[in-house]
């Protein structure tokens, strides 16, 4: 046999060969060893599911202002309200923002005269559950879509009020605005003042009754010493005159009964006494 058909012999019959010890192997039982990779290779992962098959995350934003928020006192994030707040010096320009929380976390907060809220849309104003809730407190009766005012009233009481400004803003204010903005932001840097007017344990100048939703019964003095030309006086229900007098008696300490009045002129605020 030549040397080149003894070549064509051991190529036919060695994939037979070797056909045959695999057969043999397989009936044995004997298990092929597992081949192991090279270093710096990796085993094939299981494939990732394309972003179509995969489930719908439980975790998904909702759309902005839906439903939560301010009632449960969390500030509003949801955009739709800006904040133009003045500083304690007229020098210093307007800054605007663009929630309660940025408002709270300036860094000149506590230099803030007080600041003003503004809608920023979409319009109509279609108020969430939780801003409808607030302008019911404001205004018990109106229709929560028409109660723009009354809210963006409550978020500006939810801001920044300085004791300058506070006769105005908190003075003035109904007592069920104040209990609206109590009820909007309790977490505020300035949450427990706004809860001590809304619960008539604080006064500005003005005309307040001593009865239920009015100021609280008790002994009150004002906070501050008063500017020149403090005037006050306590009457009775039937208009009679029980005490009068100017800042040094103010600080002192005055009477307030159910069903007396306070009359407040250029004296500040009044805070009842613990």
């Amino acid at each position: 046999m030549t040397t080149m058909e003894v070549e064509v012999t051991m190529r036919t019959l060695y994939p037979a060969a070797a056909a045959l010890i695999l057969l043999l192997a397989g009936c044995s039982g004997t298990t092929t060893p597992p081949i192991t990779e090279p270093p710096g290779t990796s085993a094939s992962a299981t494939p990732t599911p394309s972003p179509s098959s995969s489930a719908t995350s439980d975790t998904e934003p909702t759309s902005p202002g839906n439903g939560s928020g301010q009632g449960a006192g969390a500030p509003d994030d949801s955009g739709r309200f800006s904040y133009v707040c003045s500083n304690l010096n007229a020098a210093v320009p307007d800054v605007t923002f663009s929630s309660l929380t940025e408002v709270w976390a300036s860094t000149e907060y506590v230099r803030l005269a007080s600041c003003t809220a503004s809608f920023e849309g979409p319009l109509p104003f279609e108020p969430t559950e939780d801003e409808a809730k607030i302008i019911s407190v404001a205004q018990p009766g109106i229709n929560p879509s028409d109660g723009l005012d009354a809210y963006l009233m409550a978020l500006t009481l939810c801001t920044r009020v300085s004791d300058d400004a506070a006769s105005d803003l908190f003075g003035r204010s109904s007592r069920q605005m104040l209990q609206a903005a109590s009820e909007l932001c309790p977490r505020a840097p300035q949450g427990k003042v706004i809860g001590l007017w809304a619960s008539g344990e604080r006064a500005g100048d003005g005309e307040y009754t001593v009865a239920n939703g009015g100021l609280v019964p008790g002994k009150f003095h004002l906070r501050k010493t008063p500017p020149e030309g403090c005037t006050w006086s306590v009457s009775a229900s039937d208009g009679s005159i029980k005490a009068s007098g100017g800042a040094a008696e103010g600080q002192s300490g005055i009477i307030l009964e159910e069903k007396d009045v306070l009359t407040s002129d250029k004296c500040g605020i009044w805070e009842k006494m613990e």
